[in-house]
């Protein structure tokens, strides 16, 4: 057995939804990074499907939400179908959107995990800087109790090394296939761990994970189907006092799920239980009962499954604030909802800014505490509306009403585009400036608008000044600048910002690997666009690189020149044209802090709080 000793400093577990995304992030960063995984390929079929309006804004700020968006089908309607009373028919009794419009810009999409996972790999490969090493599983973690030790924990990782140029001698006998058992040692400064629902890394730390389950079997099926039933090609909640719930989810390739409540108790149910041959046509022949009079057949099944309803939950989400717990290693639930994928994708995207501006010593330890206090409270909330959603189908019998109450009071909550992280070191609370603003709470991610590009009079989202690089984005609201008390603001903010201890030290350019805290300032003014010369406004809006020369993608106009859907930034975020006022974006596009133009020492107070100016060169 080979042994190989090797250090990093992240090391990440687990090349799921949530492993993938803490790669991505990852490699914005100057740090060493690996991500193993114990399979030897990503997802191909089955498991999660639902894309939600969070994790395509997520995707769409690291330029991955187009090839999601081809590939995948609009969820944009649901329906619920139940028997008429009277006429004992089964019928169409409700239609509603998928969720309430103005949400986000982006709105539900179903596509095939595998594929999701594909669109990840892809993008991590285009960086280079690490590639998902397959077959290695994590066997042991442990923590180094050296004191001040630089990589503090160990992972004891086997995998198959394959040599065809050398005969391997493997336990005193020849390997004629050239496959050896390697054995490596990785010391690790940070670990996280998306290692799933029996998480490894979750048992052998002690993590307690509160747990409930009930006696509930459900199957699911994933098939080309062959059907009468008018509603195929869109999510379906059905349900028959007699036979039970069904729900449908049309998927790419002309693919549908079928989601069906197993009571057990029946010879189809038993037949599904025993997951052999006979169990996909079982699960379809219990839908033919609950979807009739309609017909249902099909040629081709893509993947199924059975699965008990059960509910997990850790009491804490970080081990000595070096091993992180995310995805189903943290949480798991019913996949009613299609949170699963989502939600651990945002967990990675909550954490991984965070580890590498530490590991770069941009940034404090401290700030990896608000991991938990941020994500978790998620959690517990994604846990109060699944219960409430399996107690819609279950104890109700699937009852519509109560089926369409629940997903329309989590409408916001299950798109992931409401949810609001507490206040923290990284959450500065006010309430002078935030008064009178709308669509702008600390702590939630910021709503883009369309605004148009002051150098080439574009239209785009404010969103898309926002990528996912790294960089901190200050949003400075100058209101009108043909006011000349307006302009003169503006300049003042400018000089007091080189000023500032912790703002000053920030490097302002457009960079796309991150080595110390870096703040962009994007400029949104009211127009008109013609009134303004770019390169007369302060060099902050406009950095110069002795290479690229001037930056013009930081100065916008809230106007509507040439698109009728422009000009309504400030009226959107409630924000006074006479006034303006400061917006602070973290690097996960959720809002951090809000001040006037003038308060320019308190932003700098809010960055005292853990920026490690002294290590910043």
């Amino acid at each position: 057995m080979a042994l190989k000793t090797s250090k990093t400093d992240l090391l990440i577990i687990g090349a799921g939804p949530a492993g993938l995304m803490a790669a991505c992030w990852a490699g914005q960063y100057n740090l060493s990074s690996r991500i193993i995984d114990e399979k030897p390929q990503r997802t191909e079929t089955g498991h999660a499907d639902g894309i939600h309006s969070r994790t395509l804004e997520i995707f769409d700020s690291f330029g991955m939400a187009d090839p999601i968006l081809r590939r995948g089908v609009d969820e944009v309607e649901m329906s619920y179908w139940g028997v008429n009373q009277s006429s004992k028919k089964l019928e169409c009794q409700q239609r509603m959107r998928s969720q309430p419009p103005g949400l986000s810009r982006f709105g539900q999409v179903l596509l095939n995990q595998g594929q999701v996972e594909q669109v990840m790999i892809d993008y991590i490969n285009s960086q280079g800087k690490v590639t998902v090493e397959r077959q290695k599983r994590a066997e042991k973690i442990y923590f180094n109790e050296i004191e001040d030790a630089t990589h503090p924990v160990t992972v004891e990782v086997t995998g198959q090394r394959r040599d065809k140029m050398v005969q391997v001698i493997q336990d005193g006998e020849a390997n004629k296939s050239g496959d050896a058992t390697m054995t490596e040692i990785i010391q690790a400064k940070y670990v996280v761990a998306c290692d799933g629902a029996k998480s490894l890394v979750r048992e052998q730390l002690g993590v307690n994970l509160s747990s409930k389950s009930t006696d509930s079997m459900w199957g699911v099926i994933d098939i080309v189907p062959i059907t009468d039933f008018p509603d195929i090609r869109q999510s379906c909640a059905i349900h028959s006092d007699k036979y039970g719930s069904v729900m449908t989810a049309p998927r790419e390739n002309k693919l549908v799920r079928f989601y069906i409540q197993l009571n057990g108790d029946t010879e189809l149910d038993k037949k599904v239980m025993e997951q052999n041959d006979e169990s996909p046509r079982a699960l379809i022949e219990i839908v033919r009962k609950i979807m009739q009079p309609y017909s249902l057949d099909y040629e081709y099944c893509d993947w199924y499954s059975v699965y008990p309803i059960k509910q997990g939950l850790v009491d804490d989400y970080q081990v000595r604030h070096r091993v992180f717990l995310a995805g189903d290693a943290a949480h798991t639930h019913s996949p009613k909802a299609g949170q699963g994928m989502n939600v651990s994708i945002q967990d990675t995207y909550n954490l991984v800014w965070k580890l590498g501006s530490v590991i770069t010593g941009a940034l404090d330890s401290s700030i990896l505490s608000t991991y938990h206090t941020e994500r978790h409270p998620v959690a517990e909330e994604l846990m109060k509306m699944d219960a409430r959603l399996v107690e819609a189908y279950e104890r109700t019998g699937g009852e519509i009403s109560e089926v369409s109450k629940v997903r329309e009071g989590y409408a916001g909550f299950m798109s992931g585009v409401e949810v609001t992280y507490p206040g923290s070191v990284l959450i500065s609370k006010r309430n002078d400036e935030e008064e009178s603003l709308t669509n702008i709470k600390p702590g939630k991610r910021l709503r883009t608008v369309p605004v148009v590009n002051q150098a080439d009079c574009s239209t785009t989202e404010l969103a898309g000044a926002l990528p996912s690089n790294g960089a901190w984005r200050l949003l400075v609201f100058s209101g009108d600048l043909q006011q000349k008390e307006q302009v003169a603001r503006l300049e003042s903010f400018a000089k007091a910002f080189y000023t500032q201890r912790h703002l000053s030290r920030s490097r302002r350019g457009r960079e796309t690997k991150v080595q110390q805290l870096i703040i962009e300032a994007i400029l949104i003014h009211p127009g008109p666009r013609t009134a303004i010369n770019l390169l007369e406004l302060p060099e902050i809006f406009h950095p110069f690189n002795d290479r690229l020369g001037w930056d013009y993608g930081k100065v916008f106009v809230d106007g509507n020149e040439y698109e009728d859907n422009c000009g309504n930034a400030y009226s959107e975020y409630g924000i006074d044209k006479q006034k303006g006022c400061l917006v602070l974006c973290r690097p996960d596009q959720h809002v951090a802090w809000i001040g006037g133009i003038e308060e320019v020492s308190s932003l700098d107070g809010y960055f005292s709080g853990f920026h490690r100016v002294n290590m910043v060169n």
